[in-house]
């Protein structure tokens, strides 16, 4: 008789707050070396391999030790407690049809608008809350939670060799935000090989036992190839919009995964071969759109938010404008910038000593140890700025340091290519000279994107629902992509529909 499974509650959650799945890379803690030993016989698949040496109990270990460095890497957790117990429901509907094997699962609600899942060893799954958003139906995160079920059960991370936690995890999200190398060789983030995903094989198993999952637990089987287009369609045009270009044949997010149409093809096949009818499985739809009503889209406020070119922190009572044509990605510990020329600009803010002047600030404090040109001191809006130039790898360098407070100095550091020679330096100027403090009244009036639930009503189109989305650009684009939605493809007169607003 199988074990009685639980859901555990997550600290700050409130109430039990599960769900997930690893269709993206997993970070995982240093010391899950893996150690062969004799053969032992796969839970999940029942394929015989061999056994690492790692005892589940050591996994739940390490997965304890690891779990708050990810929720801090990650913007905390989002508590929402009427959210939390539905996705505690859905995960234990699921767990049951995986069949408990003894595992206890917890699954965090990430605050963070990258639409990625995650685990660690010991039952620690991880979904964010912009995975929540493109989720269509409850079957489609249940599948999300079937993977990663498969996962953990079949025990693919202490088979695997694992990267180090810690600082350099918010290097590693924030490397996965932007997609570019030039962040780890201008904004200093590091996280080389850090989101050491699973291999081929281990996705795809788990592909065959979330679809497995959602048969067993009475979901429609086809809802984890269905979110798996809708996540390549998100993806694609995320690099779209961010001008970024991704080979999508050689593979979905890093080498070690497999590519998405052939992984969307594997579990259509597993859908088909697993005796649930086509149209039989429940898809629950409506009770996924009232859990997720009003859920935080793109920033929260005490992260800083994006809004087309502007970035403002209201906590701060700071902003600023990109440049045109540059894209901004908001993340953890800094703003990133990029643009034309291979252009990138990392923004973040240091605690400073308020008896050191900002200029000396620069040169012996942030640049300490670098060959800087001639520190020039400026008033900037009313704030105190000191600004230097330095050669570093393939970049011209400007540093920009502005003392918002006695104790805080804001910075930007901006690299240019030479062979862009001038062309982006009145841009970046611009960029400097907008950074200004906000009054209390433009804090006050800075509120979050949410997203929304709406009956698409007569007459109305995938454009006329656009119109209502909260962004400046691609809106038809982006309300497609939310909803699952094909190109050209129009609502139903009387369905609910996903569309983004204040």
């Amino acid at each position: 008789m199988a074990r009685k499974r639980r859901i555990v509650a997550d600290e700050r959650a409130g109430r039990a707050i599960e769900a997930m799945r690893g269709l993206l890379p997993l970070l995982m803690p240093a010391a899950l070396l893996m150690g062969l030993a004799a053969c032992t016989t796969n839970p999940a698949t029942g394929n015989v391999q061999l056994a690492p040496l790692m005892s589940a109990e050591d996994e739940a270990r390490e997965g304890a030790e690891a779990h708050p460095k990810i929720v801090e890497a990650y913007g905390g957790v989002y508590d929402d407690p009427r959210l939390g117990a539905y996705v505690a429901e859905v995960t234990a509907r699921i767990a049951k049809g995986a069949g408990g094997n003894g595992i206890t699962y917890r699954v965090t609600i990430l605050n963070s608008p990258i639409v990625n899942a995650f685990a660690l060893p010991g039952g620690y799954v991880y979904v964010t809350r912009g995975l929540l958003a493109l989720v269509d139906d409850e079957a489609e995160l249940a599948g999300v939670i079937g993977h990663e079920i498969g996962h953990v059960i079949a025990r693919h991370g202490a088979q695997r060799q694992t990267a180090a936690l810690g600082a350099s995890v918010v290097g590693a999200v924030l490397g996965a935000v932007v997609g570019s190398s030039a962040v780890s060789q201008v904004a200093g983030v590091g996280g080389q090989g850090l989101l050491a995903g699973y291999s081929r094989d281990q996705e795809y198993e788990a592909d065959a036992l979330g679809v497995r999952y959602l048969a067993q637990a009475g979901y429609d089987p086809q809802a984890e190839a269905d979110f798996l287009e809708a996540m390549a369609g998100d993806q694609a045009l995320s690099d779209r919009i961010k001008n970024r270009k991704r080979d999508t044949s050689a593979g979905d997010w890093l080498a070690s995964h497999p590519a998405t149409p052939d992984r969307v093809k594997a579990a259509r096949d597993h859908a088909d071969e697993s005796g649930v009818a086509p149209g039989t499985g429940e898809r629950n739809r409506d009770a996924l759109f009232r859990a997720v009503d009003g859920l935080i889209y793109g920033d929260a406020p005490e992260q800083g938010m994006v809004r087309g070119r502007r970035f403002m922190h209201p906590g701060l009572r700071i902003m600023f404008t990109a440049p045109p044509n540059y894209t901004i990605t908001n993340a953890m510990k800094a703003v990133i910038m990029q643009g034309p020329d291979e252009a990138i600009v990392k923004f973040d803010m240091a605690k400073k000593d308020p008896a050191v002047e900002i200029g000396a600030y620069l040169g012996s404090v942030w640049a300490a140890g670098t060959d800087l040109s001639k520190i020039d001191r400026f008033t900037l809006n009313g704030m105190g700025a000191a600004e230097a130039t330095t050669q570093s790898g393939k970049y011209n360098v400007r540093l920009v340091a502005v003392e918002g407070t006695p104790d805080t100095a804001y910075r930007f550091l901006m690299g240019v290519p030479p062979a862009a020679g001038t062309r982006q330096d009145g841009k970046l100027r611009e960029l400097v000279q907008s950074f200004h403090r906000l009054s209390e009244a433009e804090a006050r009036a800075a509120k979050p994107l949410r997203l929304r639930i709406v009956t698409v009503a007569h007459g109305k189109t995938a454009e006329t629902l656009g119109t209502r989305m909260e962004f400046a650009n691609f809106r038809t684009k982006r309300f497609r992509a939310l909803n699952g939605l094909r190109a050209g493809e129009q609502p139903k007169e009387g369905m609910k529909v996903k569309i983004v607003s204040e």
